[in-house]
């Protein structure tokens, strides 16, 4: 039995993977604290991680270019600084 994964179809499980870590990270800013939570920040860092490990896999297998990889984790990691980022604001916002 011979079972082979297009390009096309690993990318997108890519994608969605990273959609899944960003939805997941931005429905946890509801109801954490994140600045001050470590239990957050050791999920991001483990889902993050772990898209990462995806990722070099992709590019090992010839499904994605480095270079396109270090993108989709660069823009995973922006898109958590950027959740951090208002959480930190809305954190300073209860404090005023």
């Amino acid at each position: 039995m011979s079972e082979t994964v297009s390009k096309q179809k690993a990318l997108e499980n890519l994608q969605k993977d990273a959609d899944n870590i960003r939805y997941l990270l931005k429905k946890q800013r509801s109801f954490l604290c994140l600045t001050e939570c470590p239990a957050f920040e050791e999920v991001a860092d483990t889902r993050i991680y772990g898209f990462t490990c995806e990722v070099h896999f992709a590019v090992s297998c010839g499904f994605l270019t480095l270079a396109n990889g270090k993108k989709m984790i660069r823009e995973l990691e922006d898109d958590l600084d950027d959740i951090r980022d208002e959480a930190f604001r809305g954190q300073e916002g209860r404090n005023e």
